[in-house]
Parts: structure tokens; sequence; C-alpha cells
């Protein structure tokens, strides 16, 4: 795919409508291959640098974000990397319209990787069974039932996809770093990721932080 202009009207409406939107990124499996060849040094300053240039400062991203959450405060919850899992079609909350707007995925996409993308499943009370990740599992023969539409994506190149996290979706192939956002009340009480207790740690954590936007990290001492 070609990389496209990027409009936020029309961002949100993918993210209203079908529940995720493909910036088209062609860049980011470049970036991704990049951070692995230092070993995914998510807790490090590499790390911190890698969420801030690839993530918060990606004006996109960050106006999506904030239109998302209604300017209300969000929290950067955490981020990892997700395998693929062939086979296990998972969302991350459990869908329906009266669950609401509480969390959203931003897929880093590698090279090579395959997702099946359920349209409109975040607006749809399916039954859920809890996956080996500890995510909310769909039965494809209950997403065809009431509609859900599979949306294949072909990251060749890599990519970059804005998920609604009740949206169901199956990594064939490949993985994805995943950084996601919440409400400030649903990330209360997750674990919180640890970084050592360093200064050059703690001031760019503080420069990370905005009136709109905070981030789930803690310190630790370095022994």
């Amino acid at each position: 795919m070609a990389s496209i202009s990027f409009s936020l009207d029309t961002a949100k409406k993918a993210l209203l409508n079908e529940g995720f939107v493909d910036l088209r990124d062609l860049k980011v499996g470049q970036h991704i291959w990049e951070f692995e060849q230092k070993g995914f040094p998510f807790f490090t300053k590499d790390g911190l640098d890698f969420l801030q240039q690839r993530v918060l400062g990606n004006p996109d991203i960050r106006s999506i974000v904030e239109w998302f959450f209604e300017d209300k405060r969000c929290i950067l919850a955490h981020c990892l990397r997700w395998g693929a899992s062939p086979g296990h079609i998972e969302s991350f909350l459990a869908g329906g319209e009266d669950a609401g707007r509480r969390a959203l995925m931003v897929q880093l996409l590698a090279k090579g990787s395959r997702v099946d993308y359920y349209a409109c499943s975040h607006l749809k009370a399916l039954p859920t069974e809890k996956g080996p990740r500890s995510t909310h599992e769909l039965s494809p023969d209950a997403l065809r039932e009431e509609g859900c539409e599979v949306r294949d994506g072909n990251f060749s190149a890599g990519g970059l996809v804005i998920v609604d996290a009740r949206l169901g979706r199956e990594i064939k192939a490949g993985y994805s770093i995943t950084v996601t956002f919440m409400t400030e009340d649903l990330a209360t009480g997750l674990p919180k990721m640890a970084l050592p207790n360093l200064v050059a740690l703690r001031e760019k954590v503080a420069e990370m932080e905005s009136q709109k936007i905070g981030v789930n990290f803690t310190f630790r001492s370095v022994s």
C-alpha cells in the first residue's frame, strides 16, 4: 500500500464504525527492525526514546488518542510485544456499545506481519472466553452470525494500525509492539512498568507526560 495523507476525520469514522484505522505508515517496519536488533530494550533510555519518537511524538497518533478519550486525561498503561497467535481471535476488552471507549491500542507491526481485524466487533456484546494471553477470546461463528466481516491486513513492509481495544483481531504472522492507552480509572491497579531509578530516565519520563496523557512507570532501586 502506498502512503496516504492523514485525515483525522477519516480516522475518526473508521474507529467509530469499524473499530480500527490503518495509517499506512510504511516506515514503521524498518524502525521496529532496528529496535529488534537492540534486543527490544523497552525499559531503558532507548525504549523510552522509541516510545517518544514513534508514538507520543507522532502528531497523527496523538491527535487520535486525544480525540478518542474526548480530551479527558488518559494513561499510556503498557507497551508489550504481541507475537503471532494463529487460531485465536482476541480482544483486550469485552465489546458492546455500553462498554464505552475505555482503551485504545497502537499497533506497530513488524515486517511480514499478517493480522485479521473483525470489523464492527467492538460494538457487539459477544460471548468470550479467557484466552491464553488473558485476553477475551472470540468465536469465529459468533462473529460471523453478527455480521462482523474480516479485514485482512498483510503488512509486508510493516505498518501502523490503531485499534479500539474492544475489537476482535487475530495476529496470524509476525508480531506487533502494542502501546495501550486507557482511561485513568481502568489503568488504576495495573502493574506499573518498572524502570531503573536513574536521573536521566526520570527526566525522560517527565518529558513524556502531558496534561492529557500520563504514563504508567515506576522506578526501582539500582543495585
